[in-house]
């Protein structure tokens, strides 16, 4: 017998929680969640979702909170999917201001990113609401972020 574990929704979202709004702010990379071989219609990729968590000293009222970034794809060209190396265009942004693609980065091969690439560099980040109708036509929104510019590169992992 196959054991499908335990599963709840809360029957109250939190509105008490403090979210951070709208903006441009300092903050560290904290985090980073990836998924990988996510089929978008006839195309393939890996999407990574860094985490920022705001920075207390520039932003107090925001000490110790977080946002997740909206999502940077990584297209990839696999058998029966169709590619384009164009949609990469967002993925090899992120990686030229990380300053993680080599001299020149014009083309070539995009690296896989992980965690210890980026983690614990400050950067800004610009915050904005994400907002949609889910499928029983509630309105949603949250706030994502977007990275814009990298302060202090990553400390080199040893």
């Amino acid at each position: 017998m196959v054991d499908y574990g335990d599963a709840y929704y809360p029957l109250y979202e939190d509105n008490d929680k403090k979210i951070v709004p709208s903006g441009r702010y300092t903050a560290m990379i904290t985090d980073l969640s990836i998924s990988e071989n996510v089929i978008f219609g006839d195309y393939i990729a890996d999407v990574f979702k860094p985490e920022y968590t705001i920075d207390k000293k520039e932003h107090p009222p925001y000490d110790g909170y977080s946002v997740i970034d909206n999502g940077i794809f990584r297209y990839k060209k696999i058998d029966n999917c169709l590619y384009e190396h164009r949609k990469n265009w967002g993925y090899a942004q992120f990686l030229s201001i990380m300053e993680l693609r080599k001299e020149g980065g014009e083309g070539g091969q995009l690296p896989f990113l992980h965690l210890n690439d980026i983690k614990n560099a400050t950067v800004l980040i610009d915050v904005f609401m994400k907002k949609f109708t889910n499928d029983l036509d509630s309105e949603i929104s949250y706030p994502v972020a977007r990275l814009i510019q990298l302060e202090n590169k990553a400390p080199v992992p040893f």
